[in-house]
C-alpha cells in the first residue's frame, strides 16, 4: 500500500462536524514550510527515562530485565525510544507556513531507523523538518523527516567545557493527515514516499498476543512524553471524535516491536535496524494486541490486529534486522 494512502484516527462519531470544524480558509505557504529550520532541541536522558519508556510499551521484569534494570548486563533501551527526543520539538501547530489544528491532525505513517545502539544515557540534539506536503484531496499530507545526534562534552586543558556533536544516530520519517485542508493545489506525490510490506498471503510464522493496560496510554505519555491530551482527557478525545481516549500509535508501535524482536531476535534489541509501519485504526487501553509476523528473507514482515475486534490497527509493517556476528 502506498504510504500517501495512510491514516490512523480515520473512525469518527461525526465524520461531517470534524471534517468542517477541521476545515481552514487560511492559507498555506508550502514553501516556506519546507525552508523553515529550527534551532535543534537538546534531549537530555538517564537510565531512569529508558526504563520508563520500556515499562510504557509492555515490557515486564520477568522476560526484559534487560530493558528494566539498570544495572542488568548488557542494560539498554529499547530502540523505539529514540521516538522521544522530537516529542520535545515545536510542534506543527506552530510550524512556519502551516495552519493545522492538532485536534484533526492524524499520526498516518512512521519510520525509524537506527545507525548504532541508543547509549544507556547521556544527550541528543534532535533536529526536524517538513521535506513535503502533499494535496491528497481530502486533506494535506505533511511528511517529516529528522535525526537526532549523539551530544557529549569535551573539556579543554584550560577546564572549559565544549560541546562535541557526533554523527546522526538515527533518521525517521513520519506522516501526519491534516483533515480537510486539501485541493490547495500542492503535489500529489514525493520522492519521500516510502513503501510499506505487502502482508504474504499464507499464514503467519509466529504470532505474538499481548495485552494492554488500562492505564497503557497514561503511562505512554510520561515514558515517551506525548502529552496530547486526546490519550488521557475524555473531553478532548470527544473533541476530535471519540468516545474515550484512544492509545498512542507509537506506543502500539512500540508493542509491535517488540514482538518481532522477541519472535525473530531473541529479545536482542542491539540486532534492531529499522521500522516502518502504518497506522490503520486506532487501539482503546486495555485491549489484547495480537501481532501476525512473516520472515521474508531479510527482513520481518508484520501486521498488528485488536485480538477483541479482529481489526487491524498497525499494517504492512517490517522490521529490518542485523545479522547476528
Amino acid at each position: 500500500m502506498d504510504i500517501t494512502s495512510c491514516c490512523f484516527h480515520f473512525t469518527y462519531a461525526n465524520p461531517k462536524e470534524v471534517m468542517r470544524r477541521a476545515f481552514s480558509t487560511v492559507a498555506w505557504d508550502v514553501a516556506r514550510a519546507k525552508q523553515h529550520v529550527f534551532t535543534p532541541v537538546e534531549y537530555r536522558y538517564t537510565t531512569r527515562d529508558a526504563i520508563m519508556y520500556a515499562l510504557s510499551v509492555g515490557c515486564k521484569a520477568k522476560e526484559d530485565l534487560r530493558y528494566l534494570y539498570e544495572d542488568a548486563p548488557a542494560f539498554m533501551p529499547l530502540p523505539t525510544f529514540i521516538v522521544a527526543p522530537g516529542m520535545k520539538h515545536t510542534g506543527l501547530r506552530r510550524w512556519p507556513g502551516l495552519n493545522v489544528d492538532m485536534r484533526h491532525l492524524l499520526h498516518g505513517e512512521q519510520y525509524v531507523e537506527l545507525f548504532a545502539p541508543i547509549p544507556a544515557e547521556g544527550a541528543f540534539l534532535s533536529e526536524k523538518r517538513i521535506v513535503d506536503v502533499l494535496d491528497k484531496g481530502s486533506g494535506a499530507l505533511i511528511m517529516t523527516e529528522g535525526n537526532n545526534h549523539i551530544r557529549q562534552e569535551q573539556r579543554h586543558e584550560t577546564g572549559q567545557a565544549a560541546d562535541l556533536r557526533l554523527p546522526e544516530i538515527d533518521r525517521y520519517l513520519a506522516l501526519f493527515l491534516k483533515v480537510g485542508s486539501g485541493n490547495f493545489g500542492g503535489d500529489r506525490t514525493s520522492s519521500h514516499t516510502m513503501k510499506g510490506a505487502d502482508i504474504p498471503k499464507r499464514p503467519a510464522d509466529k504470532i505474538i498476543t499481548e495485552s494492554t493496560s488500562e492505564e497503557q496510554h497514561a503511562l505512554y505519555r510520561l515514558g515517551a512524553g506525548d502529552m496530547n491530551p486526546l490519550h488521557i482527557d475524555p473531553a478532548a478525545a470527544r473533541i476530535s471524535g471519540f468516545s474515550s481516549p484512544i492509545l498512542h500509535g507509537l506506543c502500539t508501535m512500540g508493542f509491535a516491536s517488540r514482538h518481532v524482536l522477541k519472535a525473530f531476535a531473541n529479545n536482542d534489541a542491539s540486532l534492531f535496524k529499522a521500522i516502518k509501519v502504518r497506522f490503520a485504526s486506532p487501539v482503546l487501553p486495555g485491549q489484547t494486541l495480537e501481532t501476525h509476523m512473516w520472515n521474508e528473507g531479510g527482513r520481518i514482515v508484520f501486521e498488528t490486529k485488536v485480538k477483541e475486534t479482529g481489526k487491524t490497527v498497525v499494517s504492512n509493517g517490517y522490521m529490518q534486522l542485523h545479522q547476528k556476528e
